[in-house]
């Protein structure tokens, strides 16, 4: 489905039509697809289902710059229940630096508010230029050049989001993109959360999750879930990696990482049990200030194999981690 946004006035002097695509929509695929021809290979399997119709019920959103019935420039979003990641802003070189980006910001931004949009997150390069552009959108760092938007009257929402008496386990799927995204951006809890995705404290989780899911979707031994409140929110999540083979891998050995909302941690357990377990070796690196996940793995049959010290050094001092293993049949 296309919605024209309306006309923005450019620094060329040309007049920018502004529209958003929402997926599913095949009349536009092609033209979105070679327009962002030059991302990588996950983020193309991304666009290619969304314009299906193949990514469950994520919302996923291209705002779109036209200029003499061609679309010259585009600003993503994937969004669900409110939560969003802006990414793949991207203008044809020849038409940069005519206030397109902005131009399309500005209408993104507008749609986003009046939709009832919460939280949007974006990854770019600390105090680049792009960065104060975002800036002056009401994105503001969280670390480094991750960035965060909330709308006016938003400030109340995490812990609305959060509020949970009961929780459930359930795939990971499409959906839970943003709302593992908005799980990462959390600044309480452990360090290491998850080695996989190189989660050490607070960091974005756009790329790591969409390479997840589509290693998930071709097969290639990826599975993982997610624990969920009962207003939609993602507050935990376990996957399983294996490590591969080559010079760089160890055959038959699978990589386990698992983490929760601080107010949480008492589900570790309702997460393992979810998981399909691959026969080898499962290893898991746990935050030696992670008893309750410690505990959860030995419930689960794991064992202490050792102390790895100094291991984690992605804070102000090193840290000890505990290496978790366990072989499956």
């Amino acid at each position: 489905m296309v919605t024209m946004l309306g006309l923005e006035a450019l620094k060329s002097g040309e007049w920018l039509e502004v529209g958003v695509v929402t997926a599913p929509d095949a009349e536009f695929s092609d033209g979105i697809q070679q327009l962002l021809v030059h991302k990588g290979p996950e983020w193309a399997l991304h666009m290619r289902a969304a314009l299906l119709g193949e990514t469950d019920s994520l919302e996923t959103r291209f705002y779109i710059g036209v200029l003499e019935g061609a679309p010259v420039a585009n600003v993503m979003t994937v969004e669900y229940r409110g939560v969003g990641i802006l990414g793949h802003v991207f203008t044809r070189p020849e038409h940069r630096r005519k206030g397109i980006c902005q131009s399309i910001l500005r209408r993104l931004m507008e749609d986003f508010r009046q939709r009832g949009g919460s939280v949007l997150l974006l990854g770019t390069g600390f105090e680049s230029p792009a960065y104060w552009i975002y800036h002056s959108f009401g994105f503001r760092s969280l670390k480094g050049g991750f960035m965060r938007y909330g709308p006016p009257g938003a400030e109340a929402f995490e812990s609305r989001w959060l509020a949970a008496d009961t929780v459930h386990v359930s795939p990971l799927e499409w959906r839970h993109w943003p709302l593992l995204a908005l799980l990462g951006a959390q600044s309480d809890g452990e360090r290491l959360r998850s080695a996989a995705w190189r989660l050490f404290g607070i960091g974005s989780l756009e790329t790591p999750v969409v390479r997840t899911l589509a290693a998930q979707l071709e097969g290639k031994g990826t599975n993982g879930v997610v624990l969920e409140g009962e207003r939609g929110a993602v507050v935990g999540c376990a996957t399983l990696h294996p490590t591969g083979g080559g010079m760089n891998g160890w055959p038959g050995v699978h990589l386990l990482d698992l983490f929760t909302h601080p107010d949480f941690t008492a589900h570790y357990s309702e997460l393992l049990g979810g998981l399909e377990w691959p026969s080898g070796k499962i290893i898991a690196y746990v935050d030696t200030e992670a008893p309750e996940k410690a505990a959860a793995l030995e419930s689960h049959g794991f064992e202490r194999e050792g102390t790895l010290r100094g291991f984690l050094r992605s804070g102000a001092e090193p840290q000890d981690v505990w290496l978790y293993g366990r072989v499956v049949n």
